[in-house]
């Protein structure tokens, strides 16, 4: 049997220093390489869709980033099953006007913003309060600044973590 001298030990001990820092460094790498980038666009759906684009100047993006639901009524968010589910806690009747809801994934971050319109007098009362809010929206995934018009309409925001952690 051959002795292990120290030299062998810290040898050893260097190797496994290594493999340790450069997996996690590997894992990483591959993540980026094999996981291709999230969405970037904007999306605008729902009643008066196509004046918002265009009083927003923005171009429909499929999958997006941010989108925007304009809904004259409640009722109308089960006909889009795959929003319905992201705001089945925060809209329906006695709601804020505004609803907007982040999921958190890695690298695929998506905010969806909920606008009831009836709040705000209808589309074509509030319009220019629905494109401040909306342009405000689309500027950040966190909004902090306070409400550029309409304060009586509420503005609900919630955060879904990613795993099924939770909400926030």
């Amino acid at each position: 049997m051959i002795p292990r001298t120290q030299r062998s030990v810290s040898t050893a001990k260097c190797i496994f220093l290594a493999l340790v820092l450069l997996v996690p460094i590997a894992i990483y790498g591959a993540s980026r390489v094999l996981n291709p980038a999230g969405p970037v666009g904007f999306a605008v759906l729902g009643d008066h869709a196509s004046d918002l684009r265009a009083g927003l100047g923005i171009e429909q993006s499929t999958p997006a980033a941010v989108t925007i639901v304009l809904l004259n009524r409640w009722d109308t968010l089960p006909n889009m099953p795959d929003l319905a589910a992201f705001c089945a806690r925060d809209c329906g009747k006695g709601a804020a006007g505004q609803v907007s809801i982040t999921q958190m994934r890695y690298r695929r971050t998506r905010k969806i913003v909920f606008f009831h319109l009836p709040d705000f007098g209808g589309y074509d009362a509030g319009k220019t309060c629905v494109m401040a809010r909306a342009a405000q929206e689309l500027q950040s995934i966190r909004v902090t600044d306070p409400l550029p018009c309409a304060a009586h309409v509420r503005r609900s925001i919630a955060w879904q973590l990613p795993a099924g952690l939770g909400r926030i």
